[in-house]
């Protein structure tokens, strides 16, 4: 076999370097039990029916010289998605060794499906940095975009959950963001106190999508 033939195609990425913002000041946590802060990370795609929110991923374990070790990490601790050529003889066999009762794990398909993925999990990742929470700030900024989208009833419950909190450094990054997203909960506070049937009619609708919209640019900036 040759150094340089081409063996296939993965998603590579790195461990993040994580540091979010509260009211303290920046705070930082370093990278994974297992991999250092900036590891390149070899990412198989999703296995299971969840999005990809739990990914196998083959990378040097921190501590060790270069041993290659495959595990299953939350794909919130990675960053820097891109699709790149496998070209180690190692590292593919990392990739497509069986894994326990689970037997020969899904590889990508073809480079055109990891890149469609990547501009996927790129968004999320721009999505969650910077936060304490940042599965929850991603699944709020989807419910958002679902909401500007003109679906209703899932996206609003996403919205208006109790459980995200307002506090700066929590799930959103600053103020503007905060100031943004109790906007949007007023406006669904009104429409759901006028006991409209159907959401959508509400003449207040197109301006709550209007308003989803700013909260989708301020999330993903």
């Amino acid at each position: 076999m040759r150094v340089d033939e081409l063996l296939g195609w993965c998603v590579v990425a790195n461990v993040a370097a994580e540091t979010f913002h509260g009211e303290g000041g920046v705070e930082a946590r370093s990278g994974l039990k297992h991999f250092a802060p900036g590891a390149k990370m070899w990412v198989l795609p999703p296995q299971w029916g969840d999005g990809g929110q739990d990914v196998f991923v083959v990378g040097a374990h921190r501590g060790t010289r270069g041993r290659l070790v495959r595990m299953v990490v939350p794909r919130v601790h990675l960053t820097n998605f891109r699709v790149r050529g496998i070209y180690q003889p190692a590292v593919r066999r990392e990739l497509t060794g069986e894994w326990k009762e689970w037997g020969t794990l899904r590889q990508w398909e073809s480079r055109e499906e990891a890149e469609e993925v990547v501009v996927s999990w790129a968004l999320d990742a721009t999505v969650q940095a910077g936060v304490r929470q940042p599965s929850r700030r991603v699944d709020f900024f989807h419910g958002v975009r679902l909401l500007r989208a003109g679906e209703s009833e899932y996206a609003i419950r996403e919205v208006m959950s109790p459980a995200v909190s307002l506090e700066i450094g929590v799930v959103f990054r600053d103020r503007q963001e905060v100031d943004a997203v109790a906007e949007l909960r007023e406006l669904l506070d009104t429409i759901e106190a006028g006991g409209a049937a159907n959401w959508a009619r509400n003449p207040l609708w197109p301006v709550v999508r209007a308003v989803a919209g700013k909260v989708v640019s301020l999330l993903s900036r």
